[in-house]
């Protein structure tokens, strides 16, 4: 369930505004002789927009993703994860080949625990 809501979240999260921000700007190249000042600024914009919902997807008490999939991240004390959190658990998963070492730890351990978890003091459970 982890992994299909990890996946689901890349597609809402980092994916449409990706993708939209994409289409936008072939679409200004292909109707127009030259591209608009700011258009690169835009499609920046659009990524940093994208790095931010990354982060923070799990404030609240889970993202999009884990919602669907009837999961909840929460504190030793069963209460939501929020904003700092969410930024702890997913600020790992930016470092170029983390995932890897994210994926081995959370097979690896029986309670199902990434670094990122351990960090923010998170647990992933069944709402």
């Amino acid at each position: 369930m982890r992994a299909a809501a990890f996946g689901v979240d890349l597609i809402l999260v980092a994916g449409v505004p990706l993708l939209l921000a994409s289409a936008i700007v072939l679409f200004v190249y292909a109707f127009s002789r030259e591209a608009p000042a700011g258009l690169d600024d835009g499609f920046r914009a659009a990524q940093a927009v994208a790095l931010g919902l990354f982060l923070f997807r799990d404030a609240g008490g889970g993202s999009p993703g884990k919602k669907l999939f009837g999961l909840r991240v929460i504190l030793a004390g069963g209460v939501r994860a929020g904003a700092f959190e969410s930024l702890l658990r997913n600020l790992p998963l930016l470092i170029p080949g983390w995932n890897l070492i994210e994926l081995a730890s959370l097979l690896r351990r029986q309670d199902g625990r990434r670094p990122g978890d351990r960090a923010a003091g998170t647990l992933l459970v069944e709402a």
